[in-house]
């Protein structure tokens, strides 16, 4: 198994990990996003491959906080083949993203996960990673406001 940065070849690929995270997607969906995610210099994507196939990700964002000084890294998405899974890929693909922070001056990583039944497993993998469980999220769509 290795790890390297995403391409375009690796879609296909791209498209099933989503799906299997719970964001079903399209190749056309997924070939979008990655157009920009990929030409913007604050996302990163690793990719672990094995036989010849991309079995695991993790999209990296990098950004600076109004909270407290330093860069930071958002880890957007993380996920790992189901047949894969419990082959230490995903221990792996932080780490490696770990030593991509470091090497690029970043001070903290941070995450969000879904607070449902299906996730608790990711939950104590993430703690057993040295994360530390914080604030709770929201999100909503923006609304277009008229002014009268």
């Amino acid at each position: 198994m290795t790890i390297r940065h995403s391409s375009t070849t690796d879609l296909q690929d791209m498209v099933i990990l989503m799906d299997q995270l719970g964001y079903p997607t399209t190749y056309a969906e997924m070939e979008e996003r990655y157009t920009h995610i990929s030409a913007d210099a604050n996302f990163t994507t690793l990719v672990a491959e094995a036989r010849g196939r991309v079995v695991g990700l993790i999209g990296l964002q990098t950004s600076y906080m109004y909270e407290k000084n330093g860069r930071h890294c958002r880890i957007l998405a993380l996920v790992v083949h189901d047949q894969f899974r419990g082959s230490g890929i995903g221990r792996q693909l932080i780490l490696e993203a770990e030593q991509w922070a470091a090497t690029h001056n970043v001070d903290s990583l941070s995450l969000n996960s879904g607070n449902r039944p299906e996730r608790e497993a990711a939950h104590e993998f993430y703690r057993q990673m040295g994360f530390i469980a914080g604030s709770t999220g929201f999100s909503k769509k923006p609304q277009i406001l008229q002014h009268t």
